[in-house]
């Protein structure tokens, strides 16, 4: 387990971040969940010689650091540095001596001093890396999602961003998946920051849910860049693959070092699986997927309308360095526009603790919208779980 040193605004200045989104366009609790108060999730030794200040978008505070002055402890020694300005997401790469263990910002805000964290890249170097962040998801759930990227896919370590559960704590999660067979390394890392307000649909006003998207930026940088490959997915998703391959080699000997690939939801079915308590439902229950619902887009490509947004495995060291590594695709890497149909994934609706919206419903099967996933089924049986 391991925990950020964040810096937080309240701490040196009366100065907040201030939201971009119209007024109008804030539900009721928006004030509540938006991240006024984070100015750095972190501050740590990144693999490419430079120390990485990585929080959420600068916005109104970014003409106050840009004109900052950074000086390294102990050395005394003035610090060049680069502001970064990404999706959602905000960085400073700094110029440091070696041995720096804080840094000294001072600027229009105030004066605040940051200490550094060592890189911990080495933990999952030459690894296959199984990343995600979760909350509250059920320790069970978690370690069969474990098991069957294990057994299937050949992942050798686990790193997961526990975004403040209640139920149990960072080392209780740590102590479940170190109890798994096979899997060499495991990093928890503690990540108590803000989610953030979400948009109202596929496309509006997804611009203030800073939370994941630092998560993903920080893991990037702070554990995952000497790994051998690095496969995402949420606790409720599994990856099937087309031709047996694992995910893990097929993306280590593609072309760009990326796979990404779409995904197609799995139902509970009437009287057929668990429906209750969480502790009772887990993935190899539910074997029922809709079937695809052929829509035109463009007015020229047939896709299913009912399709989960694509998900992406990489390999680290191969994306460029100015690109970033986002919840659906790579921004600013142009190979993470395609698609592939070797591997997608499925997404069970029942392995959910309702946290976005109530979703948890028993459907009876109608063979006009369902059909039994054969292949899944198939995948379950190549599965330990047991161990």
């Amino acid at each position: 387990m391991t925990g950020t040193r964040p810096v937080m605004l309240p701490d040196f200045t009366d100065a907040r971040r201030q939201p971009t989104r119209p007024p109008e366009a804030r539900d009721a609790d928006f004030t509540v969940k938006f991240d006024a108060e984070t100015l750095f999730y972190d501050a740590f030794v990144g693999t490419r010689g430079h120390i990485v200040l990585a929080g959420p978008p600068f916005l109104n505070l970014k003409p106050a650091l840009a004109a900052a002055t950074i000086v390294a402890q102990p050395s005394g020694a003035a610090c060049p540095f680069t502001l970064r300005e990404l999706d959602r997401h905000g960085q400073i790469h700094v110029a440091a001596p070696d041995g720096t263990r804080a840094l000294t910002l001072t600027s229009a805000l105030g004066t605040v001093t940051i200490a550094v964290q060592a890189s911990e890249a080495d933990i999952f170097a030459g690894r296959r890396v199984l990343f995600t962040q979760s909350r509250d998801n059920d320790l069970a759930w978690i370690q069969d999602w474990v098991r069957f990227s294990r057994d299937v896919h050949g992942a050798d370590a686990v790193l997961i961003y526990d975004n403040a559960s209640t139920r149990y704590t960072p080392g209780d999660l740590a102590e479940a998946v170190g109890a798994l067979a096979g899997i060499a390394a495991v990093r928890i890392v503690d990540w108590p920051f803000k989610f953030g307000p979400q948009g109202f649909d596929a496309r509006s006003y997804w611009d203030s849910d800073f939370g994941q998207h630092g998560a993903w930026e920080h893991a990037r940088r702070q554990f995952l860049e000497a790994a051998a490959s690095v496969q995402v997915s949420d606790i409720d998703e599994l990856i099937l693959t087309e031709d047996g391959c694992s995910l893990f080699e097929a993306v280590e000997a593609s072309p760009f070092g990326l796979l990404r690939y779409e995904g197609r939801w799995v139902v509970g079915r009437e009287g057929a699986t668990a429906d209750g308590d969480a502790a009772h439902r887990r993935h190899r229950d539910y074997t029922v997927v809709l079937r695809q619902r052929p829509v035109k887009r463009f007015g020229i490509l047939t896709v299913d309308g009912d399709r989960c947004p694509p998900k992406w495995s990489l390999v680290p060291s191969r994306i460029p360095d100015s690109a970033q590594w986002k919840v659906h695709s790579v921004g600013g890497y142009l190979p993470s526009r395609g698609l592939t149909r070797r591997f997608g994934y499925r997404h069970f609706r029942e392995i959910t603790n309702n946290w976005k919206y109530e979703r948890t419903s028993a459907e009876q099967f109608d063979p006009a919208l369902h059909a039994v996933d054969d292949r899944l089924k198939a995948h379950f049986d190549r599965v330990d779980w047991t161990s």
